[in-house]
């Protein structure tokens, strides 16, 4: 977990709250942009939670066992990603906000290629949760688009989707990934839900793993945009 700076300074005060996948790997990014953020007043101050696991875990199996919400045979374990979503908000949401001056209402959730994927999830599966959503290289591709059956769900719902949602792609990723995103992009724009704030990019000669520092930057300042 990172504190913003005035953290120390302001027992009272209540924070936005950055919650993202992959922690073990993101925190020096996200801890790099973050200072310029605040400077340029392009973002709050805010607080960030890594989402991680204990030493020694496999990060890989690990994640495609917690950012999947279907399971596939040819990734043994996969589909857990409600029991994840489920943990995110009853156990360390309510922790952030009861102990550590977390705004429960100013809440944005992150994440890269599967971290992407479970993040677009979590805002069909839970709309009223987060506020802003970041979803960077998202694998929508995964068993065989079940994403994109998951927003045709929300859509037949008629519910509102009271969120900024950020999605970006590299211009340079694998043509099938990358068309994958778009076609996704084009389905949630085209149901037009009540009160969703939707920007989508390509990043010019980014690729897969590239095109995660610029995505971050501008998803985060978009969540917190006029905010």
């Amino acid at each position: 977990m990172v504190y913003p700076d005035s953290y120390w300074s302001n027992p009272n005060k209540k924070y936005p709250v950055l919650y993202f996948t992959d922690g073990y790997w993101d925190t020096p990014l996200l801890a790099g942009a973050y200072g310029n953020l605040v400077y340029d007043n392009m973002a709050p101050e805010f607080i960030m939670v890594g989402l991680s696991y204990p030493d020694g875990t496999d990060y890989g199996s690990a994640r495609v066992r917690d950012y999947t919400y279907t399971s596939m045979w040819m990734a043994p374990g996969s589909g857990k990603g409600d029991q994840f979503l489920n943990f995110l908000e009853k156990e360390v949401a309510p922790l952030i906000e009861s102990k550590y001056h977390g705004d429960k209402d100013n809440r944005t959730l992150a994440g890269a290629s599967l971290g992407g994927l479970f993040t677009l999830g979590a805002a069909m599966k839970t709309p009223d949760f987060f506020t802003g959503y970041i979803a960077l290289s998202p694998t929508v591709v995964w068993d065989g688009g079940a994403l994109f059956k998951l927003e045709e769900a929300l859509a037949r719902q008629n519910r509102p989707l009271k969120a900024r949602i950020f999605i970006s792609v590299g211009s340079i990723e694998q043509a099938q990934y990358r068309g994958a995103i778009e076609q996704f992009e084009k389905q949630l724009a085209s149901h037009q839900y009540q009160g969703l704030q939707l920007q989508t990019i390509t990043i010019e000669g980014m690729g897969h793993g590239t095109s995660k520092a610029e995505g971050y930057m501008r998803g985060l300042k978009w969540v917190w945009q006029n905010r």
